[in-house]
């Protein structure tokens, strides 16, 4: 194990909040930056969950947290204290109590109408996401109260509010329907050890992608308002969908 693997797992396994201790100076960072960008890229990979063609899912940890810090606070010659107790104000609503988990909703950007819509959807409080994991239901909120702003990240923190079978999987939709997305079995390993109150060094990476763990694609297809995705995408399974009234049909 590296000495930068070792740091990583240092900053993940710790789950108080950051503090300007936990910190490089910029100098130091950027001698280091190649090298735990690296091994970022990889942590965020494992946890990153395609909804469908506009929306992503990507789960935090104290690690991800630690460098978006980092990289936010870099591009700043001298920060001050205010500008880092600012950073890191904002930063560590992603560190979250043991049996919770945050993550980052991604609106893909563009002038699509299908983006457009999940953009005003999640601020009209109109959007669900809930994730179904070891047993557990964890509904997705956002720590802050919603200010109807339109926007296309979102932080959201997933709190468990009951239980459920053997399932992995992620259902989210609006008022119309939801639909439900499989976790690969690398997201269902790192998410289940995020969520264990005993991590060991070796929770921290997740077996490699090219094992025979790795899951096919799992892009949705949503008759929203969004064209239909080519053959070789999957479907969603549809969980639930509003009922019609009259005897109109379904769309």
């Amino acid at each position: 194990m590296t000495r930068h693997i070792r740091l990583a797992q240092k900053i993940y396994a710790d789950k108080s909040k950051l503090n300007p201790a936990d910190l490089l100076s910029n100098e130091d960072y950027d001698r280091e930056r190649s090298l735990l960008l690296g091994i970022g890229a990889e942590h965020r990979r494992q946890r990153r969950l395609r909804l469908n063609p506009d929306l992503s899912l990507v789960f935090e940890t104290r690690f991800t947290a630690w460098l978006q810090i980092q990289e936010e606070l870099r591009w700043l010659a001298h920060p001050s204290e205010h500008d880092i107790e600012e950073v890191l104000r904002r930063l560590n609503l992603l560190i979250t109590e043991q049996d919770q988990l945050a993550a980052t909703l991604l609106i893909d950007g563009g002038n699509k109408p299908s983006s457009a819509y999940w953009i005003e959807c999640v601020a009209a409080n109109a959007f669900s996401i809930a994730l179904r994991l070891s047993g557990r239901v964890l509904r997705g909120q956002s720590p802050e109260p919603s200010t109807g702003a339109l926007a296309a990240v979102h932080t959201l923190i997933f709190k468990p509010t009951d239980v459920c079978g053997p399932v992995s999987e992620v259902v989210w939709g609006d008022s119309a329907a939801l639909y439900a997305t499989p976790l690969s079995a690398i997201s269902r390993y790192t998410l289940t050890r995020d969520l264990s109150p005993d991590i060991s060094s070796s929770g921290f990476v997740a077996p490699s992608s090219g094992t025979a763990v790795r899951s096919g694609p799992t892009h949705p297809a949503v008759g929203l308002v969004q064209p239909s995705l080519p053959h070789q995408h999957p479907p969603l399974r549809v969980v639930s969908a509003s009922k019609p009234k009259g005897n109109a049909e379904s769309p």
